[in-house]
């Protein structure tokens, strides 16, 4: 494994948990197993990396059923990764794995349609009726239409896995805004609350660039901590930001790991900026998705320095609140 220093990830929010972490961690899991998503040979590895806590710790205020929800569309991601795109002989074939992002699209465009061959698209399509039945019409469509531009983009990762090449770190950031589904995730933060935020508030200036630096920092701080075992022997090429950093300039990776650390910290500022703006909106759905949307970032740092999926020795990139 390559080190990349002792660094610190730099993060004032406040973190918390869902006080019903077990039982829907538990839920997640047996939900993913209904669908016979994963074979039975390969649930222990998955398990053992926590997919099924990560939605407890950035939920953390949903109601049950909503971070429920939220849980199992986070479980249904890294089964999709796993199975499809990371380490895969399919995700680095963007031509074959056409054929199952089209799949997927058509279970979130065509639910009726007739039942899905792939597991995968038989609990996509379950995920799909359930945002329905919870959300609003304006929520269902704003998180299709991002998980949407998730599938796209991971058949862009495709093309870059097979080209071995990516793009200078801005280009990078914002392909890994689309194919990192945290976009997908946090249209979910309010439905797991039970409100919903004005398209008003939503299509503003403030609301897209909050959005947009949670989710930047949710992609590169999983790219800092998982650069050393993607890029670790017999490995394929990473779509990483260390790497992109690597190949457009930075003389070693120590230098692109700094690069990468100093692009996420004033995405860090930009969260706490646009989050100032709404907490001044007391009581009010825009107030409260923003909190959840600190809560994404905050939790995402905690579940990832917990997880299995990840190899802390190897990276020693430490988590911190100091401003």
């Amino acid at each position: 494994m390559t080190a990349v220093g002792n660094q610190e990830l730099w993060c004032p929010v406040q973190r918390s948990v869902h006080p019903m972490l077990a039982s829907i961690e538990a839920a997640s899991l047996a939900w993913l197993d209904a669908y016979e998503v994963m074979a039975a040979d390969l649930r222990a590895e998955f398990r053992a990396g926590s997919p099924g806590a990560l939605g407890s710790y950035t939920y953390p205020r949903g109601t049950l059923e909503g971070t429920r929800l939220a849980s199992d569309f986070i479980t249904w991601l890294f089964a999709f990764d796993d199975l499809y795109c990371d380490a895969n002989r399919i995700g680095s074939d963007p031509v074959e794995f056409s054929a199952i992002i089209g799949e997927m699209i058509e279970v979130l465009e065509a639910p009726g349609a007739a039942v899905p061959e792939l597991p995968i698209a038989r609990a996509l399509r379950d995920l799909h009726r359930r945002v329905r039945e919870m959300g609003s019409p304006v929520q269902q469509r704003r998180w299709t239409d991002e998980t949407e531009k998730y599938l796209l983009a991971k058949l862009w990762e495709a093309g870059r896995r097979r080209a071995k090449s990516l793009p200078p770190l801005d280009s990078y950031v914002h392909m890994r805004r689309l194919g990192g589904a945290n976009v997908a995730c946090l249209m979910l933060t309010d439905v797991s609350l039970g409100c919903e935020v004005s398209a008003e508030v939503m299509c503003g200036r403030e609301m897209a660039e909050l959005v947009k630096a949670a989710a930047d920092l949710a992609d590169l701080d999983n790219d800092l901590l998982s650069y050393a075992r993607e890029s670790g022997p017999g490995e394929e090429f990473p779509i990483n930001g260390v790497a992109a950093a690597r190949l457009h300039g930075a003389r070693d990776i120590a230098t692109a790991v700094e690069s990468v650390l100093t692009y996420r910290d004033a995405r860090m500022r930009t969260l706490l900026e646009m989050s100032a703006h709404f907490a001044e909106l007391v009581g009010s759905p825009a107030a409260d998705f923003s909190r959840g949307v600190c809560d994404w970032v905050g939790g995402h740092i905690e579940w990832i320095m917990k997880s299995g999926r990840y190899s802390r020795a190897s990276l020693d990139l430490r988590p911190t609140v100091t401003e």
